[in-house]
């Protein structure tokens, strides 16, 4: 599917995933709550603004005890670069597509894959860790 996007697209999508994947697991774990709950908040431009309503940080930032995203922001040079980056990736998709609706499921689609694909990571990189302190414990004589 990424052949047949325009190169800037694909650009700021696998900047965007990696900004995701940098993120530390509990932001990561907020975020994905965040999404569940208020999946029609995610918008190009709503990142990071408190607009009465809980832009997407913000409900993220409200789900670790934060008062609003600002304060997320504080905590992670990631969470800076990740409003920029899904802005951008929001615009590219609306101006490619024409439909807001079909820019935010799009857009949607991708966060959840990218925090996916992140905690298979930590879960990937969690049991390989375990392995070999479970060998150890195996091989002691008793």
């Amino acid at each position: 599917m990424d052949a047949d996007l325009p190169t800037r697209e694909v650009l700021v999508r696998d900047a965007l995933r990696t900004e995701l994947a940098r993120l530390d697991t509990d932001v990561v774990t907020a975020i994905g709550r965040a999404l569940e709950r208020d999946q029609d908040r995610l918008i190009g431009g709503s990142w990071g603004i408190d607009d009465s309503e809980g832009c997407l940080l913000t409900l993220a930032a409200r789900e670790m005890g934060m008062a609003d995203g600002e304060d997320l922001l504080q905590t992670s040079v990631a969470a800076v670069r990740i409003p920029a980056l899904f802005d951008e990736v929001w615009a590219l998709i609306l101006q490619r597509t024409g439909d807001p609706a079909t820019a935010r499921a799009v857009t949607h689609r991708l966060v959840v894959e990218a925090l996916s694909e992140r905690s298979n990571q930590v879960e990937a990189s969690t049991s390989a860790v375990a392995a070999p302190a479970e060998t150890a414990r195996i091989a002691l004589p008793k």
